[in-house]
């Protein structure tokens, strides 16, 4: 992988503003795994980077707040 283009602190940024988008526009439950997702990112101890080198997408989905969906867009940021 080429060098990431986006960082820990970045991604959670953007997941917050995600949520709040989908919040304005009235969208069920989604902000909530948004905003939760970012969450776990901010505290992660690892670069998520990282873990995406180390396992790819399936070791993505063991961080908390993050599924299959999150992890495709995690990977696209990266």
């Amino acid at each position: 992988m080429a060098k990431p283009k986006a960082n820990n602190k970045q991604v959670a940024e953007i997941f917050y503003k995600i949520a709040d988008i989908l919040e304005m526009q009235s969208v069920a439950r989604k902000p909530r795994a948004y905003r939760a997702a970012a969450n776990s990112i901010e505290s992660m101890p690892h670069s998520l980077a990282d873990v995406y080198l180390e396992g790819g997408l399936k070791a993505l989905d063991k961080i908390p707040g993050i599924g299959k969906a999150l992890s495709k867009k995690i990977e696209e940021l990266l």
